[in-house]
């Protein structure tokens, strides 16, 4: 009898800690890897061979000092509207997947915060990478920038790392909130998120107008620098992170 209870508890299926079901949930976001990894870099080495063709078109017929201006190019910008838009995609496809294998709502918004992490970092070390490979190439052997823009900063490995990382972080989380109440309302959410977005920018724009402030502001931003104004955006990270999980919280999963 001892025998057979020992050897039932033996072949028993070990239980889940919640560490193990948030890491499954982190595994089921690589399910897809293709749209997580490799699309992006596909598409961003495109736009780089593009730039650079366009670069080399300026600087052999207007010379070698017309590629300067470069440094505003916002061809970078695409990476974080797509991890914008890849939270997004990634939550209404998984969601209801991981809840169908048991995952609870913390356990999932948990592990796809993991998830936003790890991505946000190995993205990180491309981008860092590629920055300084166009800096000692001389922006690509034709003074192009795309990966130190005025918007990214070109300082030392720390900022740049800070930098590139909470930029693709913020941009991750803020496509969650749209992710979770996409699927918890579904596209009527959307609508009514996107008009009370609108309508805060439009607020802000016009109390801007109505004070006079566009000088301060525009003296704030240059004064505080890509480094300052990406730590001023890891409060609102965390916010997009709280509002994220508030939406999700009561979503249904849906076939």
């Amino acid at each position: 009898m001892t025998a057979l209870s020992t050897a039932s508890a033996a072949s028993a299926p070990r239980r889940l800690t919640e560490g193990d079901r948030i890491w499954r949930v982190v595994r089921l976001q690589y399910v897809n890897w293709r749209s997580a990894l490799m699309l992006p870099w596909a598409i961003l080495i495109g736009i780089l061979l593009v730039n650079m063709t366009i670069w080399y078109l300026i600087s052999s017929t207007a010379g070698p000092d017309t590629t300067t201006n470069t440094q505003y190019t916002g061809s970078i910008f695409y990476l974080l509207i797509y991890q914008a838009i890849l939270a997004m995609q990634l939550m209404n496809a998984t969601f209801s997947f991981a809840l169908g294998l048991s995952s609870t709502r913390r356990d999932y918004y948990l592990g796809t915060s993991v998830w936003f992490l790890l991505h946000s970092a190995q993205y990180t070390v491309g981008v860092v990478l590629l920055s300084y490979i166009e800096q000692w190439t001389n922006g690509w052997g034709v003074g192009g920038h795309m990966f130190q823009t005025v918007y990214f900063g070109t300082g030392p490995l720390g900022e740049r790392l800070f930098t590139i990382f909470f930029a693709l972080l913020g941009a991750l989380f803020l496509g969650s909130i749209f992710g979770a109440v996409y699927v918890r309302w579904r596209a009527n959410g959307l609508y009514v998120t996107g008009a009370v977005l609108v309508a805060a920018v439009l607020g802000v724009l016009t109390i801007a107008t109505l004070t006079d402030s566009w000088g301060a502001i525009g003296r704030w931003f240059a004064g505080t620098g890509p480094f300052g104004l990406v730590a001023w955006s890891v409060p609102l990270t965390a916010l997009c992170a709280v509002i994220g999980f508030v939406a999700l919280r009561r979503a249904l999963p849906r076939s």
